[in-house]
């Protein structure tokens, strides 16, 4: 025989009739609490009382989820600032390039406007040229430049730059010239001095200077003194610079003194020069 259900246990279903009397009580306090609350903000003063507790277990709920995303976004932060760093990168590269190609392109002007002076200062007239190859063939020192007998460049003309004298051209193809610098052993210029006194030959002495083994110890001269090119050969103009005394030695003759000459021109620092053009006249 099956028992009977207790209807205590039923409260949740329970079909009797609705507790009016109960919901008008519970209702009644409701109005009272929300009445003090109002009147007193008892429920801010709760919420301020019960946040020392509340805060930190929501802190520590939502801890995780806060580290999972803090690290996400250092993740991302890292990958962009990386990324960005390489354009910067590539972009200071490209800078460095175009700095390096318009400070060669600033040196080249200036050089290119000394030359026009200098065409106009002596009344030059020649073809314009660059160093592409600085040498050495039999141990002499040879200079090549981009420009050949087709661009009327001819053996023997004289060469020279915004610095000074560089040599004299040796040998000619259709598209590239040969340059004996004056420094070459071989290589040998009349000159004077810029004051316009002491006539004299300075020949190279092939360790990139210039010399006079005998010159006279009763003519005066000093250190800092500047040869140029007398123009009495014919075939460079005169008041061309050469090169400064950098050290004079007596000889075994009481007679005579040692001078060193630097020239001006070195193949190393300036790549553009000129090519004098053979008067045909002389």
């Amino acid at each position: 025989m099956a028992k009977k259900a207790n209807s205590n246990n039923l409260k949740l279903f329970n079909r009797n009739a609705f507790p009016l009397f109960t919901f008008l009580v519970l209702f009644l306090i409701c109005i009272i609490i929300m009445g003090f609350d109002f009147r007193y903000n008892l429920s801010t003063k709760i919420k301020s009382e019960l946040s020392l507790i509340i805060v930190p277990i929501n802190y520590i709920i939502n801890l995780p989820i806060e580290i999972f995303h803090n690290s996400k976004k250092s993740f991302n932060t890292v990958r962009l600032l990386t990324q960005e760093n390489q354009i910067l990168e590539k972009e200071i590269y490209d800078l460095s390039i175009k700095i390096q190609e318009n400070k060669l392109l600033k040196s080249e002007n200036t050089q290119l406007r000394k030359l026009l002076k200098i065409h106009k200062e002596f009344d030059i007239v020649g073809q314009n040229a660059e160093i592409v190859l600085p040498n050495v063939r039999n141990g002499y020192s040879i200079l090549t430049i981009n420009k050949g007998y087709k661009d009327s460049i001819e053996n023997s003309s004289a060469v020279i730059n915004n610095s000074g004298l560089v040599g004299q051209i040796i040998n000619t193809s259709r598209n590239y010239s040969e340059i004996k610098p004056i420094t070459s052993k071989t290589f040998a210029v009349p000159a004077v001095l810029d004051t316009g006194k002491e006539n004299i030959i300075l020949y190279g002495n092939g360790n990139s200077e210039l010399e006079i083994p005998l010159f006279p110890a009763s003519s005066f001269i000093k250190i800092g003194d500047i040869f140029i090119t007398s123009g009495v050969d014919g075939i460079y103009p005169k008041g061309i610079k050469i090169g400064v005394v950098t050290k004079i030695n007596p000889t075994k003759s009481p007679k005579f003194n040692y001078i060193l000459v630097t020239p001006f021109f070195q193949p190393t620092t300036f790549s553009q020069l000129t090519v004098l053009k053979i008067n045909k006249n002389d």
